[in-house]
């Protein structure tokens, strides 16, 4: 019997329409520095990324809620004139069907998938930042702005058969461009957009989270100081238990759903502890949320 193992590799692309920087990324622990850091209560602190404070507005131009009307995500995302048929409905949630192509739409929940029924062809030379402009291009045309795009990753995704004989040669299975959602340069916290095209560079599925955010009811900013918010998140560490160790700050704003149905923004600030690695295991990185009292 075969085992199917799937894989990624990151292919190094420049970021298209990044702007900011990213909250999210990862950091060994040989890379926190020691700008505008103490160690305090076996705490090294690293705030250089929250040394200066937002400023910036909500933008102007956001992705509308009709962009997860029916015919915006047909025509602007998916990119066909088929007629669909709906097959399931679960709330807010509904799922159709076309010869080609299945949807499942969720408003409320600013979630949409897409998926290609006719699959990939046979794997033929494609070049990664092409297929990242068009994935870029195609989240454009349902309507995510330029504002409103952050980070941008380009990988590819493989599969390997595993049977008594050994591990199979790996065969391409996607590329993937991983689209983050940021505000003013500062990370928007589970939201994303994942764009999939086939080996053959045919468009074959689409996640996204990304809710429509509200006019208002945002908290954007904070008056505290560096050294209020660095103590703050040694509040947060300690009642977390931790004691010791590097801890680096970042920006972040957190969604969430008002009683008016709207989505809004609070900033925050997000504590990250790397990872450790013992003799017979390893502790994957702590991410603590710190409250920075936001203001509109």
């Amino acid at each position: 019997m075969k085992t199917h193992l799937l894989f990624r590799f990151l292919t190094a692309l420049p970021l298209a329409a990044v702007s900011g920087c990213d909250s999210g990324d990862l950091m060994e622990p040989a890379a926190v520095t020691t700008q505008s850091a103490r160690a305090t209560l076996g705490f090294i602190i690293d705030s250089t990324a929250i040394a200066t404070p937002p400023t910036g507005s909500l933008p102007t131009t956001l992705l509308p809620s009709t962009a997860f009307g029916e015919a915006m995500v047909q025509r602007g995302l998916v990119g066909t004139t088929e007629p669909f048929t709906q097959t399931e409905t679960l709330g807010s949630r509904a799922n159709q069907e076309s010869t080609s192509w299945k949807l499942e739409r969720d408003p409320s929940e600013g979630q949409v998938l897409v998926l290609n029924k006719a699959g990939s062809g046979p794997e033929t030379p494609q070049e990664p930042a092409l297929l990242q402009r068009e994935a870029l291009a195609r989240l454009q045309r349902w309507g995510i702005p330029t504002a409103e795009l952050g980070p941008v990753r380009q990988v590819k995704s493989f599969t390997q058969s595993e049977d008594p004989a050994g591990l199979e040669t790996p065969a391409l299975h996607r590329h993937k461009t991983f689209v983050m959602r940021a505000i003013n340069g500062i990370r928007v916290e589970g939201h994303r957009a994942v764009v999939s095209h086939g080996a053959d560079g045919s468009f074959q599925r689409a996640l996204i989270s990304w809710p429509a955010l509200g006019r208002s009811g945002h908290l954007l900013h904070t008056r505290l100081t560096t050294a209020q918010i660095e103590q703050r998140a040694r509040e947060a560490l300690w009642a977390e238990g931790e004691t010791t160790g590097p801890v680096h700050l970042s920006w972040k704003y957190v969604p969430s759903r008002l009683s008016t149905g709207d989505w809004a923004l609070t900033l925050k600030v997000a504590a990250r502890m790397p990872p450790v690695t013992g003799t017979t295991s390893t502790e994957e990185p702590r991410v603590i949320d710190v409250d920075v009292s936001a203001v509109p």
